[in-house]
């Protein structure tokens, strides 16, 4: 059976076809660029979002790439790409937050029709594309000033079936760590699980760096996940997944300087120092230390820390 016209916005495609534009956010002057690839034969619709943070560069190329390449006349199904989708923290270089209004996009959604940039951006995404989808994949990574493991999250929502659905989404996507988060609220995935739909979200990359490993290996991820939906025919690359329960955060109780005391990839015991907090002339503010035993996921690279800012984020089981 041929697969139905799919229209967003002005951005329409037929079946057998691919179209590219940008779905104006109402009472803004902002835009988020969509792709579709509207598949020959009908099947699922797979979103891929990426950019929501502007400075994470492997997953933006990575979905830009994925659009780009896939061909309407392989697919059973449909395939939306939105990347990158804070297009204004993009060009500003900005690092996790909207520069209209100072939110983070990823925790305000489902957002609200009449509330700031960010609230309106989310809410176009939730209203104007979720409608249409079947599965969520958003790709993240380290922004400009972190650095971080490559990893999975997933959040158990309200219906047990999709969560099972995300985690089996997790466990074809292609990285070895995996976490679940409790309830991360505001999130892509969080929204997403609330609507019922199977969500996933995929780190790669760090500190501002566009590379092409980890821009690859989510690239590699986007096909697993469209294979792994049926969309695309092929084998789903799998590899062996470690799956963490838990996954704290510790977060600065000070503005200064941060000197970091370990590194990515580094297993730590609880209470073991992790960073130490100077101030500008050099005076020791404070020692933070790890909340639990586990695996050091992501940091903060940056010299410089705000208050609240996190520092690190430890899986453990």
């Amino acid at each position: 059976m041929s697969a139905t016209p799919l229209q967003i916005g002005s951005i329409s495609a037929a079946s057998g076809s691919k179209a590219s534009g940008f779905l104006d956010v109402p009472g803004t002057a902002v835009r988020l660029p969509v792709v579709i690839v509207n598949g020959a034969s009908a099947g699922p619709t797979l979103l891929v979002t990426a950019g929501i943070h502007g400075g994470e560069y492997p997953s933006i190329e990575a979905a830009i790439r994925f659009g780009a390449e896939l061909d309407p006349a392989a697919l059973t199904g449909r395939v939306i790409v939105m990347s990158p989708v804070s297009l204004n923290a993009f060009y500003a270089r900005q690092a996790f937050l909207v520069p209209e209004d100072g939110k983070n996009l990823n925790r305000v959604f489902p957002g609200k029709a009449l509330g700031t940039i960010a609230e309106r951006m989310a809410n176009a995404i939730i209203t104007q594309v979720v409608p249409h989808i079947d599965a969520w994949l958003d790709l993240h990574g380290g922004d400009i000033p972190e650095a971080l493991l490559p990893f999975l999250g997933y959040e158990a929502g309200p219906d047990p079936a999709v969560t099972e659905r995300s985690r089996q989404m997790a466990l074809a996507f292609g990285i070895e760590v995996l976490v679940k988060p409790d309830h991360l609220p505001g999130t892509s995935i969080s929204a997403a699980a609330a609507r019922g739909i199977p969500a996933l979200l995929a780190e790669a990359g760090q500190v501002g760096i566009l590379d092409e490993p980890n821009t690859q290996l989510l690239l590699r991820g986007c096909h697993n996940i469209a294979r792994h939906l049926g969309i695309l025919s092929g084998a789903v690359e799998t590899v062996p997944v470690h799956e963490y329960a838990h996954w704290p955060w510790v977060r600065a109780a000070h503005q200064g300087c941060w000197y970091l005391q370990v590194r990515v990839g580094d297993t730590v015991e609880a209470g073991q120092v992790v960073g130490i907090v100077k101030d500008i002339f050099g005076q020791e503010l404070a020692r933070y230390t790890a909340p639990a035993g586990g695996l050091v996921l992501l940091v903060c690279a940056a010299l410089s820390i705000n208050l609240n800012d996190p520092l690190i984020g430890i899986a453990h089981d």
